[in-house]
Parts: structure tokens; C-alpha cells; sequence
């Protein structure tokens, strides 16, 4: 594709979930096109200028798409209330020492949530910790959690991804995972997670060559020092772990439909989305003639 088409293909993506884009956004989020702010620039000038795609107030969206840039304005209220709740998860579960990181995920973490959306978040646990962790968050945060029944959902703290620190590569790549991953927010991290996290997964920069890490958004801490009960304390911490695994998925296990559980790695994503997602994008690149 050239830089033009690259720059419509990434306005279509964004237009699913009714989301403009200023231009240093379409620069960092470029489908598939490595090239600078100048080169973005000219591109968008010209597919203005040939009424390809349309701006107002410093967004640039699909011709005809002009309402998504009051719908961002809107959402970005609502998620910064949603943000600041979220904020304040994270630092109760702060409290448990072999939570890694927390992140928000999802439409928050781009500031596009609905009003009555809930908070996804994502954990990484220490190694062989996962279902430890989860437990233990879920019992922090379970006067915050959405109702079994669905009723009260918006602002409540949805705990649907558990990552073990021993596996931090998310597959199989995508371009609706890529963008999950970059577009991930972290709220805290412990002994540079998020950094490795981002090196696990260094092939979204396949799919989103211009996107890089801030590291401004880090925090690194606890650093621990090795103590000569530690081997005791890993023992006890796996029959620990052993026993959680077993108790939640007794438990969940009339529950489970769709989810994706394995032996490092728990999402907990309603039923599709990912499918739904790329149906759409490559519906829009057929209505203008693109491919990816």
C-alpha cells in the first residue's frame, strides 16, 4: 500500500469503534507503513485536498464520518472518570506482592468508553503465580466487580486477563491484538514489567511500524532481596497455587462458554470480538477498495 492508502486503512480500522484520529494518532497507529510525520502529513494533506477523507477540529475520518467526532469528545468524558476509578483499583491490588503490573485495556484505555461500560483491566502476575494472583484480586476487588447477573456493569472493575509472567507473548498475532497491545495503558508495573511485556511482543511493530513505548508511563519498584526462606516459601507458595487452579476452575467450569484458559495465560473477552472486529475492518477496505 502506499502512504495514502496506509493512512485510510488505519482511519477504516479506527472507524469501527467510531474513533478520529489527529494526525500525530495516525502517524503512531499507521497499518502497516514504516514513514515520518512529514511524509503522514503530505499523505493526509493530499486525501483532504482530493476529499478522500474529511477533518473537523484537528481529527481526520472517513469521508461522510463527520458524528464520530462529537462521539470522541463525549467518550473521552466518561473515561476520564472511568480512569480515575481505575487508578483506584490499581492501587488496592498493589497491595498483593507478586502482582506485576496492571493496565487498563480496551476502549478506556484509548479514552472511548460508553457511559455504562465497565473497567477492563490486565494482570501479570509473578511466575507460576497466575491463579494465586487471580484469586486474591478478585477477592480484593469483589465489592467493585460487575453482578453475576450483568445489571450493574458500568464503572465496576472487569478482571479479564491474566497474564503469568513466565509467558508474556500474546498469539497469534493480529492486527486487532497489535492494537490491544499498544494501545495498552499501564497504571503501575513491578521490576520493569511492562518493558518485558512490550519486548515479548515486538511483533506488533510488523503491524504497527511507527508505534513505540513511552516510557514516561513506567514506574519500576520493589526490589527485593532473596531471603534463606526462599525456596521454603516457594514450595508452600506452588501447593498454594495448586490448589486455587483446582478450586476456580471447580468452580468455573458450568460457567465456562468461550474463555481461553491455559497454563499461563486467562482471558476472559466476550465471545468473538476479536472475529467481529476484523469481519468489519475488511468489510470497509472491500467498500474502498483496499486490501491487507
Amino acid at each position: 500500500m502506499t502512504i495514502p492508502e496506509s493512512i485510510i486503512a488505519t482511519l477504516a480500522y479506527h472507524d469501527i469503534f467510531d474513533y478520529p484520529l489527529t494526525q500525530e494518532e495516525i502517524q503512531k497507529y499507521l497499518i502497516g507503513k514504516k514513514a515520518t510525520f512529514a511524509l503522514i502529513k503530505k499523505g493526509i494533506d493530499q486525501l483532504v485536498r482530493t476529499k478522500k477523507v474529511d477533518t473537523l477540529g484537528g481529527y481526520y475520518f472517513l469521508k461522510g464520518r463527520k458524528k464520530i467526532v462529537a462521539l470522541r469528545k463525549k467518550r473521552q468524558k466518561y473515561s476520564k472518570i472511568k480512569l480515575k476509578r481505575a487508578l483506584f483499583f490499581s492501587r488496592i491490588l498493589k497491595a498483593v506482592p507478586i502482582l506485576k503490573m496492571v493496565a487498563v485495556s480496551g476502549a478506556l484505555a484509548m479514552e472511548n468508553s460508553h457511559k455504562d461500560d465497565d473497567i477492563d483491566l490486565v494482570l501479570i502476575s509473578a511466575k507460576r503465580t497466575i491463579w494465586t494472583t487471580r484469586f486474591i484480586a478478585n477477592v480484593l476487588l469483589l465489592a467493585f466487580k460487575r453482578d453475576p447477573k450483568g445489571e450493574k456493569v458500568s464503572n465496576r472493575a472487569c478482571l479479564n486477563v491474566f497474564i503469568d509472567q513466565s509467558d508474556l507473548k500474546i498469539s497469534p498475532p493480529s492486527l486487532y491484538l497489535a492494537h490491544e497491545i499498544c494501545q495498552m495503558k499501564p497504571l503501575w508495573d513491578r521490576g520493569g514489567t511492562y518493558q518485558k511485556f512490550i519486548n515479548a511482543n515486538k511483533w506488533v511493530k510488523k503491524i504497527l511500524p511507527n508505534w513505540e513505548l513511552n516510557v514516561e508511563r513506567l514506574t519500576t519498584n520493589d526490589k527485593r532481596k532473596r531471603s534463606s526462606k526462599a525456596l521454603v516459601f516457594k514450595r508452600s507458595a506452588l501447593v498454594v497455587e495448586n490448589f486455587l487452579k483446582s478450586f476456580q476452575l471447580w468452580y468455573m467450569r458450568p460457567k465456562i462458554t468461550t474463555e481461553k484458559i491455559g497454563k499461563t495465560q486467562l482471558f476472559f473477552h466476550p465471545a468473538g470480538t476479536q472475529d467481529w472486529v476484523l469481519d468489519e475492518y475488511q468489510k470497509r477496505l472491500e467498500k474502498l477498495n483496499l486490501t491487507f
